[in-house]
């Protein structure tokens, strides 16, 4: 029995060898895909003469082809989360397809079918997965510690229409699946301020700030670490600048 045990030693080697293999070549994969892409079509506007706040970051959308892409999502800290956006009248086409629509173990970052392209609904809803590498929203689980969203209170997001939108993040929650908090449009003025206040109730942290009802909320969503729920980010809207 003992020579059949580590006869049997060899083979699982080689097997857990080619899984690893295939899984890092899978990540390598669908890294290079958008590691290309953004060398591809952004670029650092190198003119001196900026708006007030523009720090130059520019996404050429002609080099974009997909129609798919409705916006472009980008953290100065940590640099790696800088994707495109994409919409389907669905949100599973997304969930393991990436720009070229092709399979994806990653997948892509997408707005919520329900959601307007303008970023203009009370709650627009962005997912991505919780990728070991911390690609796509893989670096959203820092937000769990207030230590880091103290550093990285902000987000950008990059429309067709040559805007630049900026949110200030306000809260970071663990959620259900199916929770209210993927709310994307409010019955009332009052069902939105007791959502907003709900949430932060049950945030990670208390940040100390509160959107009102008439802003415009940004709520990106990935995977927990918790079996099967979701890591929840949220930001409003606090400035809006034309990019030349």
């Amino acid at each position: 029995m003992k020579k059949k045990r580590i006869g049997c030693l060899p083979v699982l080697m080689i097997f857990s060898l080619i899984v690893i293999i295939a899984i890092g070549f899978i990540y390598y994969k669908d890294g290079k895909t958008y590691s290309d892409l953004e060398t591809e079509v952004t670029y650092q506007k190198k003119e001196k003469k900026k708006s007030k706040g523009d720090d130059g970051y520019r996404v050429n959308w002609k080099k974009l082809k997909n129609k798919d892409v409705v916006g472009w999502i980008r953290f100065k800290h940590p640099k790696i989360i800088s994707y495109p956006i994409m919409q389907k009248d669905d949100n599973d086409f997304y969930l393991h397809k990436d720009i070229k629509k092709e399979y994806s173990f990653a997948g892509s970052i997408f707005m919520d079918y329900h959601n307007h392209k303008n970023f203009l609904d009370s709650n627009t809803l962005i997912y991505g997965h919780n990728m070991a590498n911390e690609s796509m929203f893989g670096s959203l689980k820092k937000y769990n510690e207030k230590s880091y969203w103290k550093k990285n209170k902000y987000f950008y997001i990059y429309t067709r229409d040559g805007k630049r939108r900026k949110y200030k993040i306000y809260n970071a929650c663990i959620v259900r699946p199916g929770s209210e908090i993927y709310t994307y449009r409010f019955a009332s003025n009052e069902n939105m301020d007791k959502y907003i206040k709900y949430y932060k109730s049950i945030g990670e942290y208390s940040t100390g700030l509160t959107p009102s009802v008439k802003d415009k909320l940004v709520t990106l969503s990935t995977c927990a670490l918790q079996g099967s729920r979701r890591f929840v980010v949220q930001g409003y809207l606090v400035e809006t600048i034309t990019l030349d």
